[in-house]
């Protein structure tokens, strides 16, 4: 890519998923995965040993939607960090938690760079609700067994999601991490309220090619 060529979001989901293979290589990387059926889209979900949301705002980008967004990742992720290009920095620090991460992304001479701006804190606002129904039918049915909720495998997924919400907080997002985290590698096909077909594509870290002249900035003398 060209040095002052404009950043988009195929530019910036590429970088950051390499950076994120960095980090950790056995982690799970889900595009545009559904949250709240179908209310809102995360970016990118990083699962490893936290659910991690990322809201990517190009150049080309606007804020409008933020505010209603950051409400649909707090319901479902535990640390939450916005991508952003450098002409959005200062009004997204007014639109976002003070718990939000925020990542800037730049260009020098052609590369791009992801420079942490701000560490993502714990988010306290995790929704049972949402959590339960990022979950395909098969999985609620082994995740309720787990825990001694024995039910039948013909019973709507409705009413095995209301069951999970029985679990508490902490059990239900950990058996959520771990379902997402061993689904196959490639799944198709949207999902129904109905049944148990898969609402989102798990991308296994292992098999993506970080970007050309990518650098992750980690330290105060970059010159970002």
């Amino acid at each position: 890519m060209e040095s002052g060529r404009c950043l988009l979001d195929q530019h910036i989901r590429k970088a950051l998923k390499a950076s994120l293979q960095q980090l950790d290589s056995t982690a799970t990387i889900i595009d545009e995965m559904p949250l709240l059926r179908g209310r809102g889209r995360a970016d990118l979900a990083f699962v490893n040993g936290s659910l991690c949301g990322y809201e990517i705002k190009s150049e080309a980008d606007s804020l409008v939607r933020l505010g209603n967004q950051t409400q649909n990742y707090e319901a479902v992720f535990e640390l939450n960090t916005v991508v952003i290009a450098k002409k959005h920095l200062r009004s997204a620090r007014h639109r976002i938690p003070k718990t939000w991460g925020i990542i800037e992304v730049r260009q020098l001479d052609g590369e791009i760079q992801l420079c942490p701006r701000r560490q993502a804190r714990r988010n306290r606002n995790l929704s049972k609700p949402a959590l339960a129904r990022l979950l395909w039918k098969d999985e609620c049915i082994r995740i309720l067994r787990e825990f001694g909720i024995q039910t039948k495998s013909n019973v709507p997924v409705m009413k095995l999601w209301r069951l999970l919400e029985s679990l508490d907080t902490d059990s239900l997002c950990r058996s959520v991490r771990e379902a997402l985290k061993h689904r196959p590698a490639k799944a198709a096909g949207p999902h129904t309220l109905s049944d148990d077909s898969c609402t989102t594509v798990a991308i296994e870290l292992d098999h993506l090619a970080p970007p050309p002249r990518l650098s992750l900035d980690r330290s105060p003398r970059h010159p970002c």
